[in-house]
């Protein structure tokens, strides 16, 4: 503002000197020449050069990453075994940014290395730490923040687990990420980040690693719920709603735990429960309630359900599988409706 004024007073002084306008015009036309050129050419070509540049940091920064995903209305992705970012002192914050950027419009897509594997087993060793304990505590926390979110847009809230060695995390905002290779001794956010933009070569390469890992992936809810639907008693139809149930596997068997199916068998008393897992016509199970004389496997499930959710809990129902012969026949031997139940348990097992 200054330095116009300063130029403004020196041309009105100056404007009585001869062939005032000639000399003024033979001096700004280089200039202006020369400034369009900049303008227009050079300095958007050094801003590209600026943005293609792959800038480098100490470790990730996590209020700065919250803070860009806030203002993202296109595509926020994070890839990583686990993240303190959705359960560390950053949460609150994160989960904030994401409520921000869902209202905007943006899809947030998360992954986690499956807690099952053995590639959570082997990173386990290499950071001395509980991997599977963390990544289950993501999911849970990951799992609130969802159901904090309006019910039209939880779609845009999405999580997978992926089950391959974890060998690149990501994690991106927009047309920027932050790129790092897995240290064997400590956790990835804490190594050195490579920020880069989508359309560089790097940034195009652990973006097509992210969309082939998100495709084999299997979702969040596929590990933390069976897909269960309640068959009829007489015909094995399908009876109400299907259903979203916790389950716990040990010891080579499935179980289940959550009231509807305890109120299920209570309501039928002494007949068969029999549900059908994912709509499979081959995955029938019959529910059996464990008693408290099997106070050995209550005490492992209660642990195995604790350490998976979170909550305690005491009671559980096993799915005992049927094979698909056995579930025709025992279909047929059931009494029809209205029938007097006369050894109605002939051939259930």
């Amino acid at each position: 503002m200054v330095l116009a004024v300063c130029v403004g007073l020196c041309l009105w002084f100056a404007r009585g000197l001869p062939d005032f306008r000639q000399n003024l015009l033979v001096n700004l036309a280089p200039e202006i020449l020369t400034t369009m050129i900049t303008l227009l050419i050079i300095q958007p070509f050094l801003t590209r050069l600026e943005e293609e540049r792959v800038r480098e940091h100490l470790r990730l920064d996590y209020p700065s990453f919250c803070e860009k995903v806030a203002q993202s209305s296109d595509i926020v992705e994070v890839l990583d075994t686990f993240s303190y970012l959705f359960s560390g002192r950053a949460s609150e914050r994160f989960a904030e940014a994401a409520r921000s950027a869902v209202s905007r419009g943006a899809t947030v897509r998360i992954m986690l290395l499956d807690p099952d594997t053995l590639a959570a087993q082997q990173r386990s060793h290499e950071l001395s730490a509980d991997v599977r304990h963390e990544v289950m505590r993501n999911l849970r926390d990951l799992r609130h923040l969802e159901a904090q979110l309006p019910r039209e847009r939880r779609g845009q809230l999405q999580v997978r687990v992926y089950a391959s060695a974890p060998s690149i995390q990501l994690y991106r905002a927009g047309e920027r990420m932050m790129v790092s290779f897995y240290p064997v001794d400590r956790i990835s956010g804490e190594g050195q980040q490579l920020e880069v933009r989508v359309t560089t070569p790097l940034g195009s390469f652990v973006s097509e690693r992210f969309a082939e890992l998100w495709s084999s992936g299997r979702s969040a809810n596929e590990l933390l719920t069976l897909h269960v639907q309640v068959l009829e008693e007489y015909d094995g139809q399908v009876a109400g709603e299907p259903m979203r149930l916790e389950y716990i596997r040990q010891d080579g068997g499935l179980y289940v735990c959550d009231q509807r199916v305890v109120v299920e068998l209570a309501r039928r008393r002494d007949r068969p429960v029999r549900v059908r897992l994912d709509g499979r016509a081959d995955q029938v199970f019959e529910l059996e309630m464990i008693e408290e004389s099997e106070e050995g496997l209550l005490r492992r499930l209660s642990t195995a359900y604790s350490e998976k959710y979170g909550t305690d809990a005491d009671v559980f129902v096993r799915l005992r599988p049927l094979h698909h012969g056995i579930i025709d026949v025992a279909s047929d031997d059931l009494p029809s409706p209205g029938a007097t139940e006369v050894g109605s348990d002939s051939g259930e097992q």
